[in-house]
């Protein structure tokens, strides 16, 4: 793997760092039945099976730690059959993009909220970067253009370019997809003009600028931004767990921040912890589910 390659993936989306706070696939000790957590597949988009073994298979103690439970992680399946599992009751806990939640609870509106991702510094929001010399002005500009999409590219700005950059939101405006090894490499790249503009969220964007402030000012401008995104959600089916359980586990993740280890892990990942559903949810879901309608049983996507 190049450097560049492991400086990408070191700059791993907040979703990962959840991965990071969640049980392994490792088999439980014990004769404590394991609860079972299914985070959907598409956290993992664009990451070679084994730096997700990497960032999935060594923290089942930490989530023994934090809320005393022996857990069970699984992450192939999409967010739907990860939703169709948790209200059938062979998963206790799944968790999802903000925008795919939406989906979900559409569809299931037994599955609730229980905990979402906390990260104060950072929006969940996409971004279109292209050079200050770029004639684009308007996203369809675009059309015809090679596009970077670094990995890893996170879903919700997958969702934000399916939405405004395809026709009939079915078939890229692009001439061309790369994918660079991380969100630096194709912005580095967009300013030496080896593409016509760059897909990256906002705590990629803030990081680059932290590092390489005078390039981009010199070379790079935002042609486009999302809306905010509904933050990461992790979610329960209503009545199908003790209260005892539920309680447990929130609070145990609520407090994982506390927990040196765990410390340490959301500070490597950029997440500040997790937290109570804010009451705002609600509204940001709806304002998602009507920019970003569900798309089942038509599937849309750019990979």
């Amino acid at each position: 793997m190049t450097r560049r390659k492991v400086f990408g993936f070191a700059l791993l989306h907040a979703a990962l760092g959840l991965a990071l706070m969640l049980p392994s696939t490792a088999a439980a000790q014990g004769k404590e039945a394991p609860v079972r957590l299914g985070m959907a597949e598409t956290f993992f988009t664009d990451i070679p099976p084994a730096i997700v073994q990497l960032v999935t298979g060594p923290f089942e103690p930490l989530m023994k730690e934090t809320t005393g439970l022996v857990g069970k992680l699984s992450h192939d399946e999409s967010a739907f059959k990860t939703a169709a599992a948790l209200d059938a009751g062979s998963l206790q806990f799944g968790v999802f993009h903000g925008h795919e939640f939406a989906w979900i609870q559409k569809k299931y509106p037994k599955v609730k909220p229980v905990l979402i991702v906390s990260n104060k510094e950072h929006d969940v929001r996409a971004f279109v970067i292209v050079h200050k010399d770029s004639p684009a002005k308007v996203l369809t500009d675009l059309r015809g253009k090679v596009v970077d999409m670094p990995m890893p590219t996170k879903e919700f700005s997958r969702a934000f370019v399916a939405k405004h950059c395809s026709d009939n939101g079915q078939k890229p405006i692009f001439k061309e997809v790369v994918k660079s090894d991380s969100p630096n490499a194709a912005l580095d790249d967009l300013c030496r003009r080896k593409s016509d503009a760059v897909l990256i969220d906002a705590m990629s964007l803030e990081f680059y600028k932290a590092i390489k402030g005078p390039v981009f000012n010199n070379n790079l401008r935002v042609l486009a931004q999302s809306e905010m995104f509904p933050p990461a959600v992790i979610a329960y089916k209503e009545g199908a767990l003790k209260d005892a359980t539920l309680k447990q586990f929130r609070e145990g993740l609520l407090q994982a921040h506390t927990n040196q280890q765990g410390k340490a892990l959301m500070l490597m990942w950029n997440i500040d912890g997790f937290e109570l559903p804010p009451q705002t949810l609600g509204q940001m879901l709806a304002d998602s589910l009507k920019a970003y309608p569900s798309p089942e049983p038509t599937k849309v996507g750019l990979r």
